[in-house]
């Protein structure tokens, strides 16, 4: 039998105000650590030593994997037993110790099913992508195994935090899925032009949201695109009436969003801004850049919403 104390253990240990680290650490050392997960806790009287035990189980793992639904610690939980319930009469603080006792092939019992059922949902989503791609079917596709990939991920974490190899649960058959998503993103190709007055400024800040949101970039005129985000703005300026010396400018873009695949508009709305410095060019550059601040995850979000629901 291992006289091993796991990590998980020593943490839970830490966590334990008032105990007898020498006399816990021995009952402990009882249990095989391949076998079961074991934690430690102390109360006034045995129930509460027995309960704040299982308590400081379910607390170590959410601690550990934070995103696991609760309903499935519990489940995980409802396997391990209070054991060892004693007190150590060489303490001065005389109050009872309980160990929790998980034994590691009921927590895999209860994940591997639901893993093997998460890699099933992803290999019959894997089926339906088009051959030859299509970008935006293969990302509407992509979307729904999203949530599947993320349950997976949580699933697996917890399946690695309990297991005593703490290796991951057939990672060479969930490897292909992991990114997926992002290659099926980065796949939508979206050209990007913008006509009037500085350009560059409103063209940097739709560029930008458009690869934090992991679409791929491309010029207007690139054959290959999919969509085509489309701006023309305009500017117009004019002095304070009330503030010698600061020139206001007025700026608006009117925004199209555009499926090249079917040659149709799905989205179009403006966006106005102004601002006033002492120069007209100052006054300009800024209120584009408001343009831009304002616009961008506009675009964003009604490009998401069409890719989800064309």
């Amino acid at each position: 039998m291992k006289k091993i104390v796991t990590l998980a253990m020593l943490l839970a240990l830490g966590a334990c105000a008032g105990l007898n680290k020498n006399t816990v650490s021995y009952q402990m050392s009882k249990y095989d650590s391949a076998k079961y997960y074991v934690v430690a806790a102390d109360g006034q009287t045995k129930a509460e030593a027995e309960s704040k035990a299982l308590s400081a189980m379910q607390q170590d793992i959410i601690a550990q994997v934070p995103a696991a639904d609760s309903a499935l610690v519990g489940d995980i939980i409802a396997n391990a037993k209070a054991e060892k319930v004693w007190r150590d009469k060489e303490s001065k603080i005389k109050h009872y110790y309980a160990l929790a006792v998980l034994p590691r092939s009921k927590a895999r019992a209860i994940l591997e099913p639901r893993l093997n059922q998460a890699d099933a949902q992803l290999v019959g989503l894997a089926q339906q992508f088009s051959s030859p791609a299509d970008p935006l079917a293969d990302l509407k596709v992509a979307y729904k195994m999203q949530p599947v990939i993320e349950n997976r991920i949580v699933l697996d974490d917890l399946y690695q935090f309990l297991d005593e190899s703490r290796r991951s649960y057939q990672a060479e058959t969930f490897a292909p899925y992991k990114n997926i998503f992002k290659e099926k993103m980065r796949a939508v190709l979206v050209g990007v032009q913008v006509d009037g007055v500085e350009s560059a400024v409103l063209t940097t800040y739709v560029v930008n949201a458009l690869n934090k949101a992991g679409l791929g970039v491309v010029a207007a005129d690139d054959p290959n695109k999919v969509l085509l985000v489309k701006i023309e703005a305009e500017t117009d300026n004019y002095n304070s009436k009330k503030i010698d010396g600061l020139v206001w400018c007025s700026s608006s873009a009117a925004i199209s969003l555009i499926d090249m695949q079917n040659n149709a508009t799905f989205s179009r709305f403006s966006v106005h801004e102004r601002a006033g410095t002492s120069r007209y060019d100052d006054s300009l550059r800024r209120s584009m850049q408001s343009i831009g601040e304002s616009a961008a995850p506009q675009i964003t979000a009604r490009l998401e919403a069409f890719l989800k629901t064309r």
